[in-house]
């Protein structure tokens, strides 16, 4: 068991201590093994009185208990680093007073730090009720930055990088930080079974300290992470974060002034970058969110009452070591309570000996199809042997991030009426950098969105990927299984025959992952081989029926919203203007910005709207999307401006 000294940076947070030391007073650890330390930056209330009170009441129960007062307001990363340098605990942990720790987060940071690998510096825990959108990888659970409200470091690492950059009064240090720990040879872990309650009042809503710290720490990060390319970009950002600036005085004074201590730190930084990031080999993203962002940021994260009986169904063929990472992104649920069903079709299955290397870690059996059946068949055999309640398919190559299950269940408590359980997912364009796909590099990362889908949209569309959808084992024991004579669009027919029966519910949280391959050749192949069922499909659909609303059929293709000029026999050319845009000069200044609003949250999406509209999936045969797409780029103020200046050039 170490020692864990918990560094909290406090001003004028009185009214969080209750909670915090309530919360503290029932964790399931040595409490002489935790040290207390609040550094207080000039608080104007009496946060420095509540917090002798507590010392005088619980001093004794803690390795240490320490009040540090500052004679001065530095910000966030002086009050961190205070008291960070008053412990010797051997984790240093960075922590919010306005939380809640869970009684065994400690245990199992503690556990985690003790067996991780010397690679590993830092550690991030899982904040509730809004847990942090940003990616992470579902296998290693390594994460590219770490939130700043819970993080903690060996103290090493801390030592080593001499924790937050002081010059940052607030925001984005957390990120600053990480990418120093990433390029001194460390990586960032997400340990999402470590759990803090973090009481954020309103997640949609910037304050004005949040909008001027957020614009002051972009440039801090281009200034010392970002080559040239990225240091020009600072005007047009400025510029983007405008809007926001305008409508608070105090957002606009501060970040003036936050931006002037920026210039003259501006060498400093600049310097930082051509001595330890130019020739290094670590990347950054300065994308807003900083990295790849899940959707669902505004999703109150629940524990189910109960776990879900469920059973993930893995169909695989002469795959193993892809398995293996798949079943061991399974070990990573922060639920346990789940079966697993591998499926493994071919005359020579090869995988049985992987499968029994999981039985002391999952709950999980193994069928041999011992022939070349398909993966139709093979699923539907699958099926046969479930005797959970509720069932999901998750290929040999795909990941469930770590709260699926968890998340599912709360989404069946909360739709009991329901049978088909939906969720957004993440589709990532890859690279295989070896030959069985078991190294890879994402190129690309896009949501697909279950919000608001109804039983009426799979009869026009398959809006979700097979791992996105949990149903009721009794619709396949009623309607059956997969059509075996479908290899592809399998899951799109069942969808639909199953949804004909039943309601369903979906959440927009970002789940799972899934990979297709990167690049137009590979793209094209893909959609050769659906093509090649589609007639199969076609004449299947015929065969399902239901009753929907002229509004859920409406819906579909057009909404008030996107009422345009386009009608459904113009769908080719539709196609081609959306293409043009995509592939024009002014689309491409514009992406970045559109990326930047609608990576964080659906808040920025009128931002996002005013540079220009998201573009539409590759692959996608859906009118009203394209349609949406062409109108909204001609609409927006951004892409016309640039557009007429482009060709005023020409003429």
């Amino acid at each position: 068991m170490l020692n864990i000294d918990i560094c909290c940076c406090t001003y004028n947070s009185a009214k969080w201590f209750d909670t915090f030391f309530a919360a503290m007073e029932k964790v399931n650890y040595d409490k002489k093994k935790l040290h207390l330390f609040f550094t207080d930056n000039c608080s104007t209330d009496d946060t420095v009185a509540v917090l002798e009170k507590f010392k005088a009441q619980l001093g004794e129960n803690y390795g240490s208990f320490e009040i540090i007062q500052t004679n001065y307001n530095g910000g966030f990363g002086v009050g961190s680093n205070t008291s960070a340098k008053a412990g010797k605990g051997e984790i240093v942990f960075f922590y919010n007073v306005d939380t809640a720790i869970d009684p065994d987060a400690f245990s199992i940071l503690s556990k985690e730090v003790e067996n991780s690998p010397q690679s590993i510096g830092a550690f991030e825990m899982r904040q509730m009720p809004y847990e942090h959108p940003k990616y992470y990888n579902p296998l290693t659970l390594e994460t590219s930055w770490a939130s700043g409200a819970a993080l903690a470091l060996k103290r090493e690492v801390f030592e080593k990088t001499g924790g937050f950059d002081e010059s940052i009064f607030m925001y984005c240090e957390d990120v600053d930080l990480s990418w120093r720990i990433r390029l001194a040879g460390y990586t960032i872990k997400y340990l999402p079974c470590a759990v803090t309650q973090h009481f954020i009042p309103d997640i949609t809503e910037m304050k004005p300290t949040q909008i001027a710290g957020q614009l002051a720490g972009e440039h801090i990060l281009r200034y010392k992470f970002g080559d040239d390319a990225e240091v020009e970009k600072l005007p047009a950002i400025r510029r983007s974060w405008q809007p926001f600036l305008e409508k608070s005085d105090f957002a606009a004074q501060l970040a003036e002034k936050l931006l002037a201590d920026v210039e003259k730190n501006k060498n400093s930084y600049r310097q930082f970058y051509n001595k330890n990031v130019k020739n290094s080999t670590t990347e950054f993203c300065f994308e807003r969110g900083y990295d790849f962002i899940r959707l669902g940021a505004e999703c109150i994260v629940e524990k189910p009452e109960k776990v879900a009986p469920i059973t993930v169904i893995v169909r695989t063929y002469n795959r193993p070591q892809l398995l293996k990472q798949t079943l061991q992104s399974l070990c990573n649920q922060t639920a346990k309570d789940f079966k697993v069903i591998v499926v493994e079709d071919g005359r020579t299955p090869v995988s049985r000996e992987m499968v029994e290397s999981f039985e002391n870690k999952l709950d999980i059996s193994y069928i041999p199809m011992n022939a070349n059946a398909g993966r139709c068949v093979a699923g539907n055999a699958a099926l046969e042997k479930v005797t959970t309640q509720y069932v999901v398919f998750l290929d040999d190559d795909d990941h469930f991030f770590a709260d699926y299950i968890e998340a599912v269940s709360v989404l069946i408590e909360n739709n009991p009426d329901a049978k088909m359980f939906l969720s957004s997912s993440a589709q990532a364009s890859i690279v295989k950098n070896n030959e069985d796909g078991t190294d890879y590099t994402i190129m690309e990362c896009e949501n697909l969105s279950a919000k608001g889908l109804t039983r009426a949209h799979f009869f026009y569309s398959n809006y979700v990927a097979i791992q996105s959808v949990v149903f009721d084992i009794s619709l396949f024991r009623e309607y059956g299984g997969f059509d075996i004579q479908l290899n592809a669009l399998e899951d799109w027919n069942l969808w639909m025959k199953y949804s004909s029966h039943c309601q369903l519910a979906w959440t927009d949280k970002t789940l799972s992952i899934f990979k297709v391959p990167f690049g137009k050749e590979e793209h094209l192949k893909r959609l050769k081989v659906m093509d090649s069922y589609r007639p199969a499909f076609f004449e299947k659909a015929a065969t399902y029926s239901s009753i929907f609303t002229a509004q859920e059929i409406i819906s579909i293709h057009w909404t008030p919203e996107t009422i345009g000029i386009y009608g459904e026999e113009d769908f080719p050319q539709l196609k081609d203007t959306a293409l043009q845009i995509e592939s024009s000069k002014a689309y491409r200044i514009a992406s970045p910005f559109i990326r930047m609003f609608r990576s964080l949250s659906e808040f920025f999406a009128g931002v996002a709207n005013w540079f220009g509209p998201a573009k539409p999936r590759a692959d996608t045969d859906d009118y009203g999307s394209v349609q949406r797409f062409v109108i909204d780029a001609q609409e927006a103020p951004f892409m016309n401006k640039l557009t007429k200046l482009f060709n005023s050039i020409k003429k």
